[in-house]
């Protein structure tokens, strides 16, 4: 079993390439654009980072809860309407999001964005190459995160300039804007044709009954779950808790900034090395590969003292780890367990991933605090980094190869 099947057909690069720019701008405008925003708007109102940080987490959660109904869709329907109303919904929340001026709005609008969410960012487009692509789906998932690992170094600067020429209100307008002809305008055209140019085909047929409550009967799909919260716990812990972990070990701020700069170009070489070894690599070893250099990482980051070049040493494998395990978890489960309903049995996974999602800063924090220093956290990231690997082994050694 390999990420890509012998034999395939011209690729069609049309079909992906623009679904990869739409990505790109969703997670750039949508995700990304969050963490610029928040200063200046939290400055205006004087509310606090954690009540407007749980807004986010309200969204997550939103994500995880309907997950599963929009991957069920789209294996039944496709993803045209679904892609194109999630983009009209994020333009319309980005305009509202620009106007609120109290507390409350923003909570209704971001739960209101986390259903956005489900519908636009990297698991419905997955469901839709998947659907589209068949052989050839697991290419074409390489090539889209390729490209939308790209947002945050786009977008947060680009969000941060138009913040400081035009404040965070019209910042957020021309987002929204955007998100018009590379979201609403790009899903419609391009998701109205298959993936081979011609006319959109009737809906699949749907999968066969009792699918889903067969996948959940296997230990396949629990321990791959238990390997996705793990992972989700330790990567949403280290993107919400790093600088400050850093600071308290006495690392100064410059040289924990020029670290973490490390960590998305990290990714992305992540990613080239699977593009690059596709039809020699299968799912197992790159799953194998992705959840043990965390476990390094994190390792490596228990041992970092002030000027040690242990810190960039964590930031490359964490990185690179983070990188394949974005493609990992697009294709495990449908290799492991068979592609019929890919979107609905990739919502289902992903409904507790975006559960952790939503609860881990608040949970490592209360780990801070009961530890007293971010010593008692790092050994639990250590820990589940270890789980995360530990449960992808014990998964891919149950699996069957599947053509």
């Amino acid at each position: 079993m390999t990420l890509a099947p012998a034999a395939r057909g011209p690729f069609p690069w049309t079909f992906v390439v623009p679904l990869a720019v739409a990505q790109l701008v969703s997670w750039g405008s949508l995700y990304y654009a969050f963490a610029v925003i928040v200063g200046p708007m939290s400055a205006e109102f004087a509310w606090s980072k954690t009540s407007v940080n749980a807004a986010l987490s309200v969204g997550l959660a939103m994500t995880g809860l309907a997950s599963y109904g929009v991957g069920r869709a789209i294996d039944l329907h496709g993803g045209r309407a679904l892609m194109t109303a999630g983009s009209a919904a994020a333009t319309i929340l980005l305009f509202l999001w620009s106007r609120i001026d109290a507390l409350w709005q923003l909570y209704a609008i971001w739960m209101a964005m986390g259903v956005a969410f489900s519908t636009v960012l990297y698991e419905p487009v997955f469901a839709v190459i998947a659907r589209e692509l068949k052989g050839d789906y697991r290419r074409g998932i390489v090539i889209i995160t390729l490209v939308a690992g790209l947002a945050s170094t786009v977008f947060i600067p680009l969000t941060h300039a138009l913040v400081e020429g035009l404040g965070w209100r019209d910042a957020l307008k021309v987002l929204a804007l955007i998100q018009i002809p590379f979201g609403i305008v790009l899903h419609w055209v391009v998701l109205g044709r298959n993936a081979s140019g011609a006319q959109r085909q009737p809906p699949a047929e749907p999968p066969p009954p009792g699918r889903m409550k067969a996948a959940m009967r296997s230990p396949i799909f629990w321990l791959l779950s238990t390997s996705y919260a793990a992972h989700s716990f330790m990567f949403t812990a280290v993107t919400f808790h790093i600088l400050p972990l850093l600071a308290e070990r006495g690392v100064t701020m410059a040289a924990a900034v020029a670290a973490y700069a490390l960590v998305g170009p990290a990714q992305v070489a992540g990613r080239i090395v699977v593009f690059a070894l596709e039809r020699r690599i299968d799912v197992r070893a790159a799953g194998i590969v992705a959840t043990t250099l965390p476990v390094l990482g994190i390792g490596a980051l228990l041992l970092v003292t002030p000027g040690s070049p242990l810190l960039y040493v964590f930031a490359i494998l964490y990185g690179g780890g983070m990188g394949i395990k974005t493609i990992v978890q697009a294709t495990a489960a449908p290799e492991f367990l068979g592609r019929e309903g890919y979107g609905a049995l990739q919502g289902a996974l992903s409904g507790l991933v975006y559960a952790v999602q939503a609860t881990t800063p608040f949970l490592a924090a209360v780990i801070w605090s009961w530890g007293g220093g971010y010593g008692p956290v790092l050994w639990v990231l250590l820990g589940a980094t270890v789980i995360a690997a530990v449960a992808f082994a014990l998964a891919a050694a149950l699996a069957r190869p599947r053509s």
